[in-house]
């Protein structure tokens, strides 16, 4: 652990923790995203949830279905690289406290 008398502290099992915390969390988007993709999707019937209507509304509503899906996805993959950055934060720091071990 940093020294106090340098200002500056950490706790190596509380950021392990909190990264695992993190990176876990982006398992929380894939189900939604899933029944979001396979419910929402477009059919010759329908577009997603709404019954079919224009050709300009089909387009905007795919254009719309395309983008969700595809923003939670990469928002997962940011969450799960955000927790992944921390545990190696976490790694820098430890070895930066205990050099040559």
């Amino acid at each position: 652990m940093g020294s106090p008398m340098d200002g500056f502290s950490y706790s190596s099992g509380k950021l392990q923790s909190g990264a695992k915390g993190v990176a876990d969390s982006s398992d929380l988007l894939h189900k939604p995203r899933a029944e979001f993709a396979a419910n929402a999707a477009q059919t010759d019937s329908c577009f997603g949830l709404v019954p079919k209507g224009s050709e300009e509304l089909a387009r905007n509503y795919r254009a719309f279905y395309e983008s969700a899906v595809e923003w939670v996805g990469i928002y997962g993959g940011n969450v799960a690289n955000a927790g992944l950055k921390l545990g190696q934060v976490r790694i820098n720091y430890d070895a930066a406290d205990r050099p040559g071990r």
